[in-house]
């Protein structure tokens, strides 16, 4: 199936589902392939109502079921429980974050991270070493 996906002053942009490529058929042009304009398989039906999760909502790569019935407002959002694991009272393994929550780790902590410091293997070593 190839749908149209976008519309320029140049022509326009048609992606293959099959194939999984995109195709452009310049402005004045006919394309030399079969058009599917509407497709049911691709258009969300009126009635489907989705859910949509504010990223506050989610500790841990979990969405924080609390934190969805109160709308979002509680003290146990990412903030109150960056450092512990949701399920025990353990510390998170600093091993599996990434920089940027080793960084914010090490802000909650009053840990001195210099800004010329960009590799996580490094900013790990620093926390571990203040300890």
């Amino acid at each position: 199936m190839i749908v149209p996906i976008r519309k320029t002053i140049v022509g326009t942009e048609y992606w293959d589902t099959e194939n999984k490529q995109s195709l452009f058929v310049p402005k004045g042009t006919e394309p030399d392939f079969e058009v599917t304009e509407n497709p049911n398989s691709m258009i969300t039906p009126e009635g489907d109502q989705t859910e949509v999760i504010n990223p506050n909502q989610i500790v841990s790569g979990v969405i924080n079921q609390e934190a969805l019935d109160s709308g979002g407002n509680t003290e146990s959002d990412l903030a109150g429980e960056a450092n512990t694991n949701p399920e025990s009272d353990q510390p998170l393994d600093l091993d599996n974050m990434t920089a940027k929550e080793l960084r914010a780790y090490a802000k909650k902590n009053d840990i001195k991270i210099p800004a010329a410091i960009r590799a996580k293997g490094d900013i790990l070593q620093i926390i571990q070493e203040s300890e």
